[in-house]
């Protein structure tokens, strides 16, 4: 009876064993991938890369965390998804008001809600550094985005310092995970709405409104200058070659009377009495163009005169 019961027993600690051990098989998948932390009653022994098939000490004595390091984990902050729409069907999402809503720089109440893609670049220290890494990063990740929407104004959350403002996020956060060695590499960082609070929506719509009239403004003035500032510019230019001609033309008129009163002075100096004759002749022949003519003598009685206007010659009046 004895021998039976050994028979019997030995064969099923056998089995027994052997299922044991095959709790230590596991397997790498390159897809994603895949590590293996193997730590030994709890501590730390190494980091297992390697695609395939392994196997370790079965637990209590081994025991393998297995992680994905390739995988783009997504943190969403002030919203959840609920389910990811297809082709027939939307997307739907939860809001979660209490990440959301935040006070910006100008004292002023915003809903942010953000999406914070990281990768797991360290394993062991993802494993044995914290002891929730996932549920701490978000911690910290709604902390980063508060304090860094906290140091902007409501417009620049708002509009044109989006980018800024999640840089600032995505480096922030970095810096924490890199203190607390989480083995965590924040990827990208993106505020997917900014919103008011319902209880100031209206005014919030209406500062919109105005920003919105603003740039129209502003754009409608920057087109006008467009239009007229090039005009303009080319009126200036016209306006300059024209006074630049015109001093060119002085110029060269100036130079030529300078020219011929030194030809007039030189021949002046030749003969002076000449000179003086032929000067006063020119200037009654300019002054005296159709004056009629008439011929005195010494005593100052008028001779018999020569109607020499109208083009009659001499012979022509004296037939006369």
């Amino acid at each position: 009876m004895k021998n039976f019961k050994l028979k019997f027993i030995i064969p099923v600690l056998i089995i027994l064993v052997g299922l044991w051990c095959l709790t230590g098989v596991y397997t790498l998948k390159s897809d994603g991938g895949e590590r293996a932390v193997l730590m030994q009653f709890g501590r730390y022994v190494d980091t297992i890369e390697e695609a395939g098939l392994h196997w370790h000490l079965p637990y209590p004595i081994q025991e393998v965390v297995i992680v994905k390091t390739e995988t783009l984990r997504t943190i969403e902050l002030g919203f959840r998804t609920e389910s990811v729409g297809g082709d027939s069907a939307t997307s739907a999402f939860s809001d979660v008001p209490t990440e959301a809503l935040m006070i910006t720089g100008d004292e002023s109440l915003v809903n942010a809600e953000t999406v914070i893609q990281y990768r797991i670049s360290n394993v062991k220290d993802f494993v044995f550094n914290v002891s929730d890494a996932i549920d701490t990063l978000k911690m910290a990740a709604e902390s980063s985005v508060r304090r860094v929407v906290a140091n902007h104004k409501l417009d620049d959350v708002l509009t044109d310092q989006k980018d800024i403002i999640q840089s600032e996020i995505k480096e922030d956060l970095q810096s924490i995970c890199n203190e607390y060695q989480m083995g965590i590499s924040i990827k990208n960082v993106a505020l997917q709405a900014v919103y008011a609070p319902v209880e100031v929506e209206d005014a919030f719509n209406d500062v919109i409104k105005a920003r919105e009239d603003m740039n129209r403004y502003i754009n409608e003035a920057k087109r006008e200058a467009n239009e007229i500032v090039p005009a303009a510019e080319a009126k200036v230019q016209e306006m300059l070659n024209e006074a630049n001609a015109y001093k060119e033309k002085r110029i060269s008129e100036a130079k030529g009377d300078v020219e011929n009163f030194t030809q007039v002075y030189k021949n002046y100096q030749l003969g002076p009495q000449v000179t003086r004759i032929r000067m006063y002749l020119e200037t009654m022949q300019e002054v005296l163009p159709n004056a009629k003519i008439y011929i005195m003598n010494d005593s100052g009685n008028t001779l018999r005169f020569l109607p020499l206007e109208g083009g009659i010659s001499v012979d022509e009046k004296e037939g006369q």
